[in-house]
């Protein structure tokens, strides 16, 4: 039974990269189907490799220090805790949203199936995805020593003690991830608005995450100068992480036999933690604050109102949804306050930039900047496939379907739209221009870009729909349309740039190359509505 849990589970997480279910495949004939699926490979593995490489490089730049400095174990340590930092992230999120966010647990339960065979099923899912995060870190740290040649320093036990100790480095992060998103979801199921501190804690979260990312690139050099006395810091810091090393450098069994107690407890008292509460917390122990009605004069709004409205509720009930799709939003919000409270920090950025691209004007640059955050949204492309198993509820309403479609896009343009709207009002302000052109840009331009990639995302989704997810997240995160849409933006961004850049440069200045695409995105979205008119509402009714 285990075995099928287990089975399920690894199907639903990555089931979320097709274009939806069964009966939906089979209608297709199989050069229809093959396109996607070789689109979303390739994309794939254009993702591991860049990560994958960007590791590879970090190693490879402190590889040789470390063990010159004769303290080659620091080395291991090292990748030892990018491989926890990166498993513990995952951890606390992959629980909450595959353990006690999954929409299946209470059927599940339901079944004579024992609960704890559930969970053993859901963290046995979860214990390969954390081994498929390890591996994009460890397989480059052993390609370095072989292309460095410092696999020789290693004696034989040495190397076997590394293959090793990656069955049980991965077990010691999910158990501190479990354990944080544990306490989150016991913390969480006594708060009535639980989603308000589910997602500060996520912003907060993230935004650590990226300083400490920040501090560590621009602290190579001193990590590099100063690896010995790092290590000694470490050594006494991080007990498991110095074992760790000494089994792999100096090929210790004791060492390694500590790392793999340090792993392997805390990961067996967290599963016995989550059996006992398992049940309670997927199940029952919500705490909700009894509200006394009191009558109220009944506001009616027109069906496009009521319509967007529905959408904003279910966005603000998310804290993923929110953290994945607008990051973007989240960033021009910043950047706004910002230009607000330090104006310095911007125009000092933008100095920067001229240093490396003379002629730049920083109107411009604010338009192109927000106009390349506004393509990170992927706001819409999720919508319609959240909507899940109650999509016949929003299909059965008096509404044309092109005005249900049109309430996903008008989400993605409030959401998106009005931070773009008030970072650029804050750069007209805030940074010199010189002339109206460049107002009109920094205003118009990140707008038509937030248009283009609303319906950009209900046009991916009506293509590539899936409702048969088992955690709302997984159409975010995991969607082909949402992947398209994120990655499409990236991909259209370095496109404009290198055009400009090795074509038009000579020929256009950048104040006209700018108009142009503005005018580009906005004949785009022309073609899309144009599209979502006819044959999007044609492909809505037969979902």
């Amino acid at each position: 039974m285990i075995f099928t849990l287990i089975k399920v589970n690894l199907r639903a997480l990555f089931a979320g990269l097709s274009k939806g279910g069964r009966r939906a495949k089979k209608k297709k004939t199989a050069g229809r189907k093959a396109v996607p699926a070789i689109l979303i490979a390739l994309l794939v593995l254009y993702i591991v490799g860049a990560l994958m490489f960007s590791m590879g490089a970090m190693f490879y730049g402190i590889c040789a220090p470390l063990f010159e400095a004769g303290v080659g174990w620091f080395y291991f340590a090292l990748a030892g805790m990018v491989v926890f930092a990166i498993g513990f992230i995952g951890g606390i999120f992959m629980v909450q949203t595959q353990i006690f966010g999954a929409r299946d647990n209470e059927l599940l339960l339901s079944m004579p199936i024992k609960p704890s065979a559930i969970l053993a099923g859901r963290l046995s899912a979860l214990v390969i995805i954390e081994y498929l995060f390890e591996a994009v870190i460890l397989i480059p740290v052993f390609a370095v020593l072989l292309m460095t040649g410092y696999i020789s320093h290693l004696p034989a036990a040495g190397v076997v003690f590394f293959f090793a100790s990656a069955v049980f480095l991965p077990l010691f992060a999910l158990a501190l991830g479990c354990f944080a998103g544990w306490i989150i979801a016991l913390i969480s199921s006594r708060m009535r608005r639980k989603n308000i501190a589910i997602l500060i804690f996520s912003i907060a979260f993230l935004v650590a995450y990226f300083w400490l990312y920040s501090r560590m690139m621009n602290n190579i050099n001193m990590l590099v100068e100063n690896g010995a006395e790092i290590a000694d810091a470490v050594r006494r810091a991080v007990f498991p992480a110095y074992h760790l090393g000494v089994a792999i450098a100096d090929g210790s069994a004791v060492s390694f036999l500590l790392f793999a107690a340090c792993a392997i407890i805390p990961f067996v008292i967290m599963c016995v933690v989550l059996s006992l509460s398992f049940v309670k917390l997927t199940t029952g122990g919500r705490v909700a604050k009894k509200v006394e009605y009191h009558e109220k004069t009944l506001r009616v709004s027109s069906s496009r109102a009521a319509l967007l409205k529905r959408e904003l509720l279910h966005y603000w009930s998310s804290p993923n949804f929110i953290m994945n799709s607008s990051l973007g939003a989240i960033m021009t919000l910043v950047i706004a306050v910002i230009l607000i409270v330090r104006r310095g920090v911007i125009t000092g950025m933008f100095d920067q930039i001229n240093a490396v691209m003379p002629g730049i004007d920083t109107g411009y640059a604010g338009a192109i900047i927000l106009s390349a955050l506004a393509m990170m949204n992927f706001i819409s492309a999720p919508t319609i496939s959240l909507e899940g198993k109650n999509l016949w509820i929003v299909k059965s309403l008096p509404v044309k379907p092109l005005g249900i479609l049109l309430s996903k896009v008008s989400l993605h343009l409030t959401i998106g739209g009005v931070p773009a709207l008030i970072a650029g009002v804050a750069c007209v302000i805030a940074l010199p221009m010189s002339g109206a052109a460049q107002i009109a840009l920094t205003i118009i331009m990140p707008a038509s870009a937030t248009l283009l990639f609303a319906l950009l995302g209900v046009t991916l989704n009506l293509a590539f729909p899936r409702f048969d997810w088992i955690n709302p997240i997984q159409p975010v995160k995991q969607g082909a349309s949402a992947m398209l849409s994120m990655f499409g933006g990236m991909a259209l961004i370095a496109v404009l740039a290198l055009v400009y850049a090795l074509l038009l440069s000579s020929a256009l200045s950048l104040g006209v190359y700018l108009l142009l695409c503005t005018l580009f995105f906005l004949a785009a979205s022309a073609g899309l509505y144009a599209h979502l008119s006819g044959a999007g509402c044609r492909k809505f009714e037969m979902l």
